[in-house]
């Protein structure tokens, strides 16, 4: 699955506009040292890809644009399917950095499951779907091995449940009443925010959206209401 399928799976889910998650480095451009071919050749790789698509990039364009041989980079990537695993690698890994970073923060719950759903989807808008080839970089035709991006979700989807629960203990949410588990829940807010990209016209306006459905899903839970 391309950055693909499960990109596909990080676009379900609702973000928050307030507060929002802040990546702890910029991302996925990360400041790699000089010495890091591999770390530049990944930046320039996804820039490019980003703004003509990966079909119309070549392994030349990429060697150019990181500024090394092209016997260099096939050094680090034999092939550019293996780039675009290396960076899907990447990119994952960020998500996942950000996602425990909002996990981290003391915020009250609504928020909280709010930050930590921008932290990843948030992340996947800048960085892949407001790209004018989203399409292309999200071809579920592209493969990917399930490790990629599959560990991200099930991490993502077991912090959210924890969450889920705590609130449900402390009597503040009331799951059964909407006839839920914390499990389903994730799950319902996950697929309600799945088309929140559609039609965006920007960053803020797909953020905007999905601070709505995450609020309004939200809040329906909460008990006495």
């Amino acid at each position: 699955m391309g950055i693909a399928r499960s990109v596909m799976t990080a676009k379900k889910a609702a973000g928050a506009k307030s507060p929002r998650a802040k990546p702890a480095v910029p991302p996925p451009a990360l400041k790699n040292p000089a010495s890091d071919k591999p770390g530049l050749i990944l930046d320039a790789a996804l820039d490019l890809f980003r703004q003509h698509g990966y079909r119309r990039t070549s392994m030349e364009d990429i060697a150019n644009a990181a500024n090394v041989a092209k016997g260099t980079l096939y050094i680090y990537f034999k092939s550019k399917d293996e780039l675009f695993e290396g960076l899907a690698r990447r990119l994952s890994a960020q998500i996942a950095q950000d996602v425990k970073a909002a996990l981290a923060r003391k915020l009250p719950f609504e928020d909280k499951v709010l930050a930590v759903l921008d932290a990843k989807l948030g992340f996947v808008y800048r960085w892949v779907l407001s790209s004018p080839h989203a399409s292309e970089l999200t071809d579920p035709t592209s493969q990917l091995p399930d490790d990629v991006f599959g560990p991200v979700d099930q991490a993502l989807r077991a912090s959210l449940a924890d969450l889920f629960k705590t609130e449900v203990k402390a009597g503040k949410i009331d799951l059964k009443g909407a006839g839920l588990t914390p499990e389903t829940a994730v799950d319902t807010l996950l697929a309600a925010a799945h088309g929140a990209e559609m039609g965006a016209t920007g960053e803020e306006h797909f953020h905007e959206r999905l601070t709505r459905i995450g609020r309004l899903t939200l809040r329906g839970l909460r008990s006495g209401l």
